[in-house]
C-alpha cells in the first residue's frame, strides 16, 4: 500500500511540473500622461496581478516575472520599446508564451480606472478582460484582488477541478498522515506476515535484472520523446518568426499564402511538441514507477 501511494504522488508531481504552459504577466502601464502614480505603485499592482495568477492557475502553468521576460526578450530596441508601451501579444510571442496579460491605468473624470486583458498569443485573440474604477490606488488594488481570479479562470486547457500548485504540498502531508495511520493500526495478522517476510529476507535470493532493463528502456524512450518535444518547440518558434516577418505590411496574394503556410507549420509543431512532452513524461514516470516497485 505504501509503495502504491508513493508512486501515485510521484506521477502527480511529474505531470504537474513537466508539462507547463507559459503565462506572461506584463507590467501594468499608464494609458495617459496625467496618471499620478509612482513607479513603485505600478510595480506593486503588477506583483499583485502575478500573485493572483499563481493562485488561480494550477501547477501545470508557469507564470513569468518581469525579470524572466527581460531575460527571454531578444536584445532589440524595438522589443524593449514595445514592452514599455504594453504590446502584450507581441511580447508574448517573442518569448514563446502561450498566454499574455497586461493592465492599463487611466482616468475617467476624477476616478482612476484599470483595464486588464488576457490574450492567446498565437492567434492574438482576447480571451477575457475586465474594467473597473476607484478613487485611489487602494481601490484599484482591491479590484485586482477581486476580479483577477475570474480573468485567469478563462485560460483554455484549464483542467476541470484543477488546484493551485501550492495545494500539492498539503495533499502530500495528508498522504503521509494516511500512510502513517495505516502502518500504526494494530493487526496481529499483519505482524505475523511481517515476521515471515523478515525471515524470507535472510535467505539468499537472486534478483532478476528484467525490471531494471524495462525501466531503463522506458526512461530512454521518455527522454527521446522529450527531446522531440524540445525540437518541435524550436521549430514552432522558427515558423512563427517567419510568419511574423511575412505578415508585416500589406501583402500580395503569394506572400500571404506563404505567411499562412508558416502559421500552419507553427501550429502543427506546437501540437507535436505537446504530444511529445505528454508521451515522454508518461514514459519516464512509468520507468520511475518500475524502479520503485521492483
Amino acid at each position: 500500500m505504501k509503495k502504491i501511494l508513493t508512486i501515485m504522488l510521484i506521477l502527480k508531481i511529474l505531470v504537474q511540473t513537466t508539462f507547463a504552459s507559459i503565462v506572461a504577466v506584463l507590467e501594468i502601464v499608464p494609458s495617459g500622461e496625467d496618471i499620478e502614480l509612482s513607479v513603485s505603485e505600478y510595480r506593486h499592482l503588477t506583483d499583485e496581478l502575478r500573485t493572483r495568477a499563481r493562485e488561480a492557475l494550477p501547477g501545470s502553468f508557469s507564470v513569468l516575472t518581469r525579470d524572466n521576460i527581460l531575460q527571454l526578450l531578444p536584445p532589440d530596441d524595438e522589443e524593449a520599446q514595445c514592452l514599455a508601451e504594453g504590446c502584450a501579444v507581441e511580447i508574448g510571442r517573442a518569448i514563446g508564451a502561450e498566454f499574455a496579460t497586461q493592465g492599463y491605468i487611466g482616468k475617467f473624470g476624477e476616478m482612476l480606472t484599470i483595464t486588464v486583458e488576457l490574450y492567446e498569443t498565437m492567434s492574438g485573440n482576447m480571451l477575457s478582460s475586465f474594467v473597473t474604477e476607484g478613487r485611489n490606488q487602494m481601490d484599484l488594488l482591491n479590484a485586482l484582488r477581486e476580479r483577477a481570479p475570474g480573468l485567469f479562470g478563462r485560460v483554455p486547457g484549464l483542467p476541470s477541478g484543477a488546484k493551485p500548485s501550492e495545494e500539492l504540498k498539503v495533499e502530500s502531508e495528508e498522504l503521509k498522515i494516511q500512510t502513517e495511520s495505516i502502518n500504526s493500526e494494530p493487526n496481529s495478522q499483519l505482524s505475523t506476515l511481517n515476521s515471515q517476510l523478515k525471515e524470507k529476507e535472510k535467505e539468499p535470493a537472486k534478483k532478476s535484472k528484467t525490471p531494471f532493463f524495462i525501466a531503463l528502456s522506458l526512461d530512454v524512450l521518455g527522454a527521446t520523446a522529450l527531446g522531440v518535444g524540445i525540437y518541435q518547440n524550436s521549430q514552432k518558434n522558427t515558423h512563427y518568426k517567419k510568419h511574423k516577418d511575412l505578415s508585416n505590411g500589406v501583402l500580395p496574394a503569394a506572400e500571404k499564402s506563404k505567411a499562412d503556410g508558416e502559421y500552419k507549420k507553427a501550429e502543427d509543431a506546437r501540437k507535436s511538441r505537446d504530444a511529445a512532452i505528454i508521451i515522454g513524461s508518461a514514459l519516464m514516470a512509468s520507468g520511475i514507477a518500475v524502479h520503485i516497485w521492483f
